[in-house]
């Protein structure tokens, strides 16, 4: 069976994607799909949906509306659509998160854009080897392939506040004085 050239490309470019976050080394951050069994699962939805609707919203220097926002109020808006706070500048939330060896889509990309060599740009992980981003080079907000040499050049790595959600506690049936059995 042959496989078309279409799909022969896009396998081709994922491979090279992967091979490209993998040979980062210490950085590196390799995808993971999202799955349904992920407690996390409709948070990620919520805010892949909320960056998904952003696309083409105008990129504004401090901006965190939809009238317009940066790179990193795009982070914070999604995220508080999703009932999580996350800080604002995309130094603090690369700080502030978890790191990840394997990004899952809703996760955060950090990156070195700038020849302070510090963290200065941070996009929302889509998935596919795909990010959305505020991009201030095209003045709006974008959906851009990672398998990018700009990108792949740059990226610092991965983050999730997704596990420091609290979930409600168990509730357990019985009164408060009942001792547990043994």
């Amino acid at each position: 069976m042959r496989i078309p050239s279409r799909a022969c490309r896009a396998f081709v470019a994922s491979s090279w994607l992967l091979a490209g976050l993998i040979g980062l080394g210490g950085c590196a951050t390799a995808p993971a799909p999202m799955t349904h069994n992920d407690p996390h699962h409709a948070e990620r939805l919520k805010i892949l949906s909320v960056a998904e609707r952003l696309i083409g919203t105008p990129y504004v220097l401090g901006g965190k509306s939809p009238s317009g926002m940066d790179c990193s109020g795009l982070v914070q808006y999604a995220y508080s659509q999703a009932g999580i706070q996350v800080p604002r500048t995309s130094a603090a939330q690369f700080r502030a998160g978890q790191p990840q060896r394997r990004v899952r889509p809703g996760d955060l990309l950090f990156f070195r854009t700038t020849s302070a060599g510090v963290v200065s740009h941070v996009g929302i992980y889509a998935g596919q080897g795909q990010m959305i981003h505020a991009s201030s080079g095209s003045g709006r907000i974008r959906k851009v392939s990672l398998d990018q040499p700009y990108w792949r050049k740059r990226l610092v790595g991965g983050t999730t506040f997704l596990d420091s959600i609290q979930r409600d506690p168990v509730v357990r049936r019985g009164t408060a004085s009942a001792r547990p059995p043994g």
